[in-house]
């Protein structure tokens, strides 16, 4: 379980697209304003987790050896985030404010958030020894976290941009290297 948790607030606190877009559109308009595009893309997560939840589910229920398979896709992808983390050089700024839409629509069509949620479920959940509502409840924390993280950078603003742009190569090394546990621990 503690596995789970620190998989997903790697993922979801690391940069990309949604962290950076909070962060940019509540350094800009103000944390008040910029709630409504953390509340989209607190939807729109929520849809892609139930969507990736199902997705797993029948894979798994149909095709048992596809575990494999989708925990190597995943281990793969959380790599290849590590890399792009500890090269990643500086941080993009969003020339105009956005709102509930932009979130939804940004998270279904993020492809970091379809591979959080797959990863999660199929490499974390669903070998549980659980019921099937305790392991539908675990994946609920998916959006919950993302969310959070999200308010984490929208509320850091113009703070938090400072803070990484002076420590960059620091702060991304740590990122990076939770990513490489993260991915080390599917298959451990």
């Amino acid at each position: 379980m503690l596995d789970l948790l620190i998989y997903m607030i790697a993922m979801a606190i690391t940069p990309g697209p949604n962290t950076i877009l909070s962060m940019a559109n509540a350094s800009k308009v103000g944390l008040r304003k910029g709630i409504w595009l953390n509340i989209g893309m607190l939807l729109g997560i929520t849809a892609v987790t139930a969507i990736s939840y199902a997705a797993v589910h029948i894979l798994s229920s149909l095709i048992p050896a596809s575990e494999i398979y989708l925990k190597a896709i995943g281990a793969l992808y959380i790599l290849y985030l590590a890399w792009k983390t500890y090269r990643r050089s500086a941080i993009g700024k969003e020339e105009r404010s956005a709102g509930f839409i932009e979130g939804m629509v940004l998270q279904l069509v993020n492809v970091k958030v379809y591979l959080l949620a797959i990863t999660a479920i199929s490499s974390y959940i669903m070998p549980m020894d659980a019921g099937e509502a305790a392991k539908i409840a675990l994946s609920s924390l998916i959006p919950l976290v993302c969310f959070i993280c999200g308010l984490v950078w929208a509320a850091g603003g113009v703070v938090v941009s400072k803070v990484f742009s002076e420590h960059m190569k620091a702060v991304n090394t740590v990122l990076s290297l939770s990513l490489v546990y993260c991915a080390i621990r599917i298959f451990i």
